[in-house]
């Protein structure tokens, strides 16, 4: 379980690992003063103005108990956390492979990509793409599966994002400049 508050911010992680963040709330209310509050399973932190103190047994266990009371925002569930974080995922899964091959983002490979293309690497960006259209089919894939998955049976997100297409080596996408254009350049010497 975790909390956090600062500056009516209260970000809540509960036992069975659901999150849920509300703005603009008060502070909630405990026997010590505090203007900032972290407590996990490592820490237990307070700070009162610019000082931070560690929170005595007493005061991280009614925080503790203050979390058992807590109850997620309606429409907030497990599955739909697991999806949102399995999207991530995938966005970084494909924000990698466009980093790497030093693109600007996915709209640079898409026009690199682009039918009738005569950019050197317009085949190397088409590769992008179908792995950007394998990473989002398995993501839809898991998206649907995990929605219909009771609660109870949900794997972790990691678990999940396991089974997701990793990004095969570089070569993959890169090995793809056009032969002829040293061929030509061997026949000119």
């Amino acid at each position: 379980m975790k909390i956090e508050y600062e500056d009516g911010t209260l970000r809540i992680e509960n036992a069975l690992g659901l999150r849920w963040q509300l703005n603009d709330v008060g502070k909630p209310e405990f026997t010590f003063s505090y203007d900032a509050l972290s407590v996990t399973e490592q820490h237990a932190v307070r700070r009162v103005r610019g000082s931070m103190y560690p929170l005595a047994e007493a005061e991280a266990g009614e925080v503790r108990d203050f979390l058992r009371n807590q109850n997620p925002p309606p429409g907030v569930t497990l599955q739909r956390q697991v999806v949102a974080d399995l999207r991530a995922f995938a966005h970084g899964l494909i924000n990698s492979v466009v980093s790497q091959l030093e693109y600007e983002g996915l709209l640079d490979v898409m026009i690199t990509a682009r039918d009738g293309s005569t950019d050197l690497y317009a085949e190397e960006a088409r590769r992008v793409l179908t792995y950007v259209d394998a990473v989002w089919n398995a993501y839809y894939g898991l998206a649907a599966q995990i929605r219909n998955t009771p609660e109870t049976e949900l794997a972790s997100a990691k678990e999940y994002a396991g089974t997701m297409p990793f990004p095969p080596a570089m070569e993959h996408f890169s090995n793809v400049l056009p032969s002829e254009l040293f061929d030509t350049a061997q026949r000119n010497r």
